[in-house]
Parts: C-alpha cells; sequence; structure tokens
C-alpha cells in the first residue's frame, strides 16, 4: 500500500528530470484511511474495485469501481472512513509544469497555468456513468502501461496523453472559477492541519488551534467539525493512530514507546482507540503487517 501519512506530503513525486509517480493502492480490511492531506502537484485518481467514501475539498463523495477523482495541486483529500471491504486505487501525481513549455504559449497561458493557479477547477469527482469517464480512463490506462512497461522514450508518450487527458477534459467536462470565499476557509484548515501534522507528539490544545484561525475556542470547534466531519480532537487522534501505525508496521520499536512518540500517554487509552479504528490490537496489528512483537 503506497500511501502518505503527512498533511503536505514533503516526499518527491518521481525525479527532478521527470515528476510524476505511479501508485497502486491497497486498502485491506484492518487497515486504516488516508487522512486529509494535500499536495503542490496534480492527482489522477482511478478506482479499480470497491468503494469508499473520499474527503475531496471539504465535501464527502462516495467513490466505486470505474470513478474519476480529478486533483488539482493544494486540494484537501483523504479517505472519509474506513473501506468495509478490499479497496483498490490507481493513481498518478505529477507536477503540471512538466507539461507546460518554458516558452509562454497558448496550451500554458490558457489551458495549463489557470489549473495550476486554481484559477480554473474541473469536478473533482467524475462517476463511472460520466460520458467523459471512460474517454479518461481509456487514457489513464495508456499511461499506466506506458510507465509500468518503460518502452525506449516512455516519457514521451506519457506527456503526450497527459495533455490528451487534459484536451478530454476541457473538451467534455465543464469546469469552473474558483470561489474566493471557498479558498479562505480551506487556508485557515490547512494551517490547523499543518499544525496537527508538526506537533501531534506533544499536547495539543483547541485554543492553539483555534488561535491559528484567529476564532474563539466555540467558533473554532464548529467551524471544523462542519467542514472536516469531524470534530479536532478525532483528527487528531486519527493522525496520531496513523502514524502509529506506520510505526508497527515499519520499525521494531517497543509498542509503549511508539504510542508515546505518537502522543498518547495513556497506554490503555491508546489500545483501546487503536482497537476502535482499525478492529485488532496494535500487537495483531503488527503481526498482519509482518513486523516484530516488541512490548
Amino acid at each position: 500500500m503506497n500511501q502518505n501519512l503527512n498533511l503536505l506530503e514533503p516526499v518527491q513525486h518521481g525525479s527532478v528530470m521527470f515528476p510524476l509517480e505511479y501508485y497502486h493502492c491497497v486498502f485491506p480490511l484492518g487497515v486504516g484511511n488516508l487522512p486529509v492531506h494535500w499536495h503542490e502537484e496534480f492527482e489522477i485518481t482511478l478506482v479499480q474495485k470497491g468503494s469508499c467514501t473520499y474527503q475531496v475539498d471539504l465535501k464527502p463523495y462516495q467513490i466505486a469501481e470505474g470513478d474519476v477523482l480529478l486533483l488539482p495541486p493544494e486540494m484537501l483529500h483523504g479517505t472519509g472512513e474506513r473501506p468495509d471491504a478490499e479497496f483498490i486505487t490507481d493513481s498518478f501525481v505529477f507536477r503540471l509544469d512538466m507539461l507546460e513549455s518554458q516558452l509562454p504559449d497558448s496550451c500554458t497561458a490558457q489551458f495549463l497555468a489557470p489549473l495550476a493557479s486554481g484559477t480554473v477547477r474541473f469536478p473533482v469527482y467524475l462517476p463511472a456513468s460520466d460520458p467523459a469517464a471512460p474517454l479518461i480512463r481509456n487514457s489513464f490506462e495508456t499511461v499506466k502501461n506506458t510507465f509500468l512497461e518503460k518502452p525506449f522514450g516512455y516519457e514521451l508518450e506519457i506527456k503526450a496523453q497527459l495533455l490528451h487527458m487534459f484536451f478530454l477534459l476541457y473538451r467534455n467536462v465543464p469546469y469552473r472559477k474558483n470561489n474566493p470565499a471557498h479558498t479562505e476557509i480551506t487556508d485557515k484548515l490547512k494551517l490547523v492541519l499543518q499544525f496537527i501534522q508538526e506537533h501531534y507528539q506533544n499536547p495539543v490544545t483547541i485554543q492553539e488551534l483555534a488561535e491559528l484561525c484567529h476564532f474563539s475556542e466555540y467558533h473554532f470547534m464548529r467551524f471544523f467539525k462542519r467542514h472536516m466531519n469531524m470534530t479536532c480532537i478525532e483528527y487528531l487522534n486519527q493522525y496520531r493512530l496513523e502514524m502509529a501505525s506506520r510505526q508497527l508496521a515499519g520499525t521494531e520499536l517497543p509498542i509503549t514507546s511508539i504510542a508515546l512518540e505518537s502522543g498518547f500517554n495513556n497506554i490503555s487509552y491508546f489500545n483501546r482507540v487503536f482497537k476502535k479504528k482499525f478492529g485488532i490490537t496494535p500487537k495483531e496489528y503488527r503481526s498482519c503487517s509482518g513486523g516484530t512483537h516488541t512490548l
């Protein structure tokens, strides 16, 4: 399962010379969700199997096999809940400027730059029934096969297909201008989520989070719950649990140490909320993920 659990992903997607990466993500039972995050690249995701609730741009979407997600740079997104059955997606994450011309031209000025700046937005969700979805899927599969096979000159074919996908989108999918008021809301949420990412190992108070938005604690709690569909404490615990699960799967640190490093000072509480989220204990999770039993 390929996923980065930080809010603002610090990883390099692809290489400096070819900033594009492919991710095949499998979410089986017992594995947690993908916390809300954002990155500077454009992302196109195709659902290959199953269904799941995704939260994109502060709204929940029930996505299923054949659906397409179009996630522009800096858009908040993540799974809203743990899938009830196997859920598989394929994604390409890439920088839009890899498609732009070094010299100003109409393609960059009229189509790519507005996408990169957020001035133009396509619908984030294309259901499988949308007439444009099969067109995007076919082009996506061509990019995927080319990326995996990597024939000589594969970079040229991928760039050509990505440009073709945007041609299909502009031709077949209605787009809109971005809403400045909506941007202000997401900017405030990004500040809060970034703070949680950087400080989740330490005590985090509602007062600290509210001050980031220049809200009272009461106003902030209502604001967060309205736009994130969970309380800020629930999100903080979710993020801490995701960090803990990554440590359990990828390190041999003692479970008690992982709990403490993830911001849980009460081990009994950590075990209880972990089992509630994942359906199994931390020790069982480590066993399922192939880690070492260390208490």
